[in-house]
């Protein structure tokens, strides 16, 4: 009998990553404690000098030169004004850290701590509406962004037909679930594939435009967080992912108005991008029920099952004002 098992992912040491941390950032009397262990590792370490968050990534999810790419992506927005909180580099200059996990290679890296609450746990309609602006800003920018980053894309591949494969492999879920999906990804597949993909309806988005992503401060200051998701795709996407989250909740309309308004404060949605709002929140629908079929094995299937009635219910309303 083999002496280890297999793993797919591990849980690293905190004491020794806060040895590492010490070791490679010059830091002193450093400590480390997950606050979340979800699509990254997500610790909060702090220091004599200062606090920080440290980012430590699956070693099968993203290639060292695509988070290369997503902080690169976050260290030109801050240089050009936008509130989001870039990478530390090490003593040496460097971004990645590197970890040799049980199940392989991990990567790492150190962002300063934002104080505040998230958007969900802070709702504010100025926040929503400085949220939205800083979104059309960050897409604005991004289109003239001097270079190229190798970053996934916010396709049908990845929005859709992946997510939809995710689910079928799930055993657990019944044969109406999988068939009201496919039959959904079915509708959206041609009118997708019609989109124009040129800017500026098409460029670098942020990709998880949601509410736990705007850290909100104690004099209201709004901060972007969690470019994990960033990549080339349609601007309307970001928009219709934070108005899907929306869907249900008592202060669904004015928190619409708040974040459109500020939205377009920056950038006005085209005719074309407002009719395709209910599409991209199907298409949003789709992806966060594939995120949590393709995790069942690292957060158990009863963590898809909680809100699958939800999303699916929420997809159907959605498919109606697709037609």
């Amino acid at each position: 009998m083999s002496k280890s098992f297999p793993v797919r992912k591990s849980l690293l040491c905190d004491e020794t990553l806060a040895h590492n941390i010490e070791a490679v950032h010059g830091l002193s009397d450093v400590h480390c404690q997950l606050i979340t262990a979800s699509m990254r590792d997500v610790y909060l370490v702090t220091s004599y000098e200062k606090r920080y968050v440290l980012y430590i990534y699956r070693c099968d999810q993203r290639t060292p030169a695509e988070i290369l790419g997503e902080w690169k992506f976050v260290d030109f927005l801050y240089t050009n004004g936008i509130p989001v909180a870039p990478a530390v580099p090490n003593k040496n200059g460097e971004l990645l850290m590197t970890f040799g996990a049980p199940e392989g290679t991990r990567h790492g890296v150190l962002a300063p701590f934002v104080d505040g609450k998230h958007l969900r746990q802070r709702p504010n309609v100025g926040a929503v509406r400085t949220y939205g602006r800083i979104v059309a800003q960050i897409h604005a920018l991004a289109d003239t962004m001097p270079f190229d980053l190798a970053r996934p894309t916010n396709d049908w591949e990845t929005l859709v037909n992946q997510p939809v494969a995710a689910f079928d492999s799930v055993i657990t879920v019944n044969p109406e679930d999988k068939a009201d999906l496919h039959q959904a990804a079915a509708v959206l597949h041609p009118k997708m594939a019609a989109l124009p993909r040129e800017k500026p309806f098409y460029g670098m988005i942020h990709g998880d435009v949601i509410r736990a992503n705007a850290q909100v401060s104690d004099d209201g200051q709004v901060t972007v967080l969690d470019f994990d998701l960033c990549g080339l795709g349609w601007r309307a996407y970001d928009v219709a992912s934070y108005l899907q989250v929306l869907r249900g909740l008592p202060d669904q309309d004015e928190s619409e108005r708040a974040f459109l308004g500020g939205y377009q404060e920056i950038r006005s949605l085209t005719t074309f991008e407002q009719e395709a709002l209910p599409l991209f929140e199907a298409v949003r629908t789709i992806f966060d029920i594939g995120v949590k079929a393709a995790n069942v094995y690292h957060w158990g299937s009863a963590y898809l099952h909680t809100f699958l009635g939800q999303s699916m219910k929420q997809l159907k309303q959605c498919m109606k004002s697709v037609g």
